[in-house]
Order: structure tokens, then C-alpha cells, then sequence
């Protein structure tokens, strides 16, 4: 048995806790050795439970996006001793420390984050979803759309990579763009189409998912941690 076996096997609200925890401790910590520790911990995790590194690389080369400007804009605008002193160039000891502590705390609630999004399987997903208060019956219809348009979306994504990849034209870049966006809209008008048309069915399968949806008590709990790092995230904003 393999580890991501081994770890749906155990119980959904400890797996869940557990990855919460390491969220909010992502979120709050202000150590670097400990931020650089849960990065470890949560890269290995995600690894064992896809079970192949693409998926891991694909997640830091999308971080480089967001790293890349923080270093450069602290390195340009912030105050400080300056490393290059007398040659015109703004770059201080200090916005190197602030924009790499900054970019680490980012990555570390990156990975922490696309753990906690693996704690819980799609069904374990649904079954919290629709346990939410006010907005948890409404979203039975939304879930049965997610996946088949997903998938969908992402063949004509890859169909607009490959004629990007063919003829790479910077100019044409943001009509491209557009161009996904409309795709996108199209792509869910299609599948909100489909659900329509299957409806007699498709309320047959709502029942099933409100036949599964979690009970009283778990309902209360859950309602308690969303509570809790609701406010954990408004002072966190906010401070």
C-alpha cells in the first residue's frame, strides 16, 4: 500500500486539522528555519501523494511569477545601506532581506495551501461544501458543472498552447488572452446547457448529494474552524 493510500485511510477531520494547522501556522509564523521547514515538510507530502514531481515543479514555476517581483521591487524601493554605494544603483542590504523573507513566507503558503487542498478527496470536498451554511444548498448544481467543465476548458487551453507554442508573437499575446476568457464563458454556457437538458436526472444525483452531506455536529464544528480562520485572516489583513 502506497502513502496516499495509507493517508485516506485515516480519518477526513484529522487529516483536515492537521493541514489547517500547518495553514495557519504558514500564515502566522515569523521564523525562517520554521517557514523553511514546513516548505520541506509540505513539498515531500504533495509528492508522496501524487506520487511524481511534476506536479511540484509546475507549482514552483508558477511561483517564480510572483517571487521575481516581490525581490526586484524590494531591491529597488526600499531603504537601507546600499550594496553598490557611489554607482547610481538603489539596491540595499535591506530590501535583499525584506524581499527574500517576503518571497520565502509566499512560497511556504503556496506549497502549505495545494497540501491542504489534498487533505480531503473531491467526495470528502463535496460533502464539507455542501455542509456550509446559507450557500451550501445552492451548491450541488455548481459541483456536477466543475468537473466536466474543467476538463473541458482544459482541452482548449492546451489546443491554444500548442498554436501559441507553433507561433510564438508577443503582439497577439493579449488577444489571446481574451480569447481564453471567451473559450472559458463559452465552455460554461455549454455545460450549463447540458445540466438542463439532463435535468430529470440531474435531481436524482442532487438528492444523492444532499443524502450524503454531513451531520449536526460535524456541521457545528466546521462551522467553528471557518469561523476561526476567518477572523485568524481579517486580523492577519489587517494588521
Amino acid at each position: 500500500m502506497n502513502f496516499s493510500h495509507l493517508f485516506y485511510a485515516s480519518f477526513a477531520w484529522i487529516r483536515f486539522l492537521v493541514c489547517l494547522l500547518f495553514l495557519l501556522l504558514s500564515i502566522t509564523t515569523t521564523d525562517t528555519l520554521l517557514t523553511l521547514l514546513l516548505i520541506s515538510v509540505a513539498a515531500l507530502l504533495i509528492r508522496g501523494l501524487d506520487g511524481v514531481w511534476q506536479n511540484l515543479i509546475h507549482m514552483l514555476r508558477l511561483l517564480r511569477w510572483f517571487v521575481l517581483p516581490i525581490l526586484l521591487l524590494h531591491l529597488l524601493f526600499s531603504h537601507g545601506e546600499l550594496i553598490f554605494p557611489g554607482s547610481g544603483l538603489p539596491f540595499t542590504w535591506q530590501g535583499i532581506g525584506q524581499g527574500l523573507w517576503l518571497s520565502i513566507h509566499l512560497v511556504c503558503i503556496f506549497i502549505v495551501a495545494m497540501l491542504m487542498f489534498r487533505a480531503l478527496n473531491i467526495s470528502e470536498w463535496n460533502r464539507l461544501l455542501l455542509s456550509l451554511p446559507l450557500v451550501g444548498k445552492y451548491l450541488p448544481v455548481y459541483l456536477m458543472m466543475l468537473t466536466p467543465m474543467r476538463q473541458q476548458i482544459h482541452i482548449v487551453l492546451n489546443q491554444l498552447k500548442q498554436q501559441w507554442m507553433l507561433r510564438r508573437d508577443w503582439s497577439k499575446l493579449p488577444l489571446l488572452l481574451l480569447t481564453s476568457f471567451r473559450l472559458a464563458l463559452s465552455c460554461s454556457r455549454d455545460q450549463a446547457a447540458c445540466l438542463w437538458l439532463r435535468w430529470p436526472q440531474t435531481r436524482y444525483e442532487l438528492a444523492m448529494y444532499n443524502k450524503h452531506s454531513v451531520s449536526a455536529p460535524h456541521r457545528l464544528a466546521m462551522n467553528a474552524i471557518f469561523l476561526m480562520v476567518a477572523i485568524i485572516a481579517c486580523g492577519i489583513v489587517l494588521l
